[in-house]
């Protein structure tokens, strides 16, 4: 399956970390998310699942949709480096 998680993202996400770091694979958010700064919450668990789901089907409507739930934990926690407007999705 690791051949499956090294998927990208639709866009990739900066964190704000010294130095910034990308999200930028399926790989990239289940590492981070698995990383242990962050108390796990059901939300977190539930990505996780829908990681998997999308690196197995490998639908870009999963990878579009993980990546948006991915950004809304990201902002939540306020580790996301605001993402010029030109670049927000519509």
């Amino acid at each position: 399956m690791t051949h499956r998680l090294d998927k990208p993202l639709t866009r990739p996400i900066t964190l704000r970390s010294d130095p910034p770091r990308t999200l930028d694979t399926l790989l990239a958010a289940v590492e981070f998310l698995n990383a242990g700064s962050q108390p796990k919450t059901a939300e977190v668990d539930a990505a996780l699942d829908l990681i998997i789901a999308a690196a197995s089907s490998g639908e870009p409507t999963r990878i579009k949709a993980v990546t948006e739930i991915l950004e809304t934990i990201v902002r939540k926690r306020g580790e996301a480096i605001a993402m010029p407007s030109a670049n927000r999705p519509r």
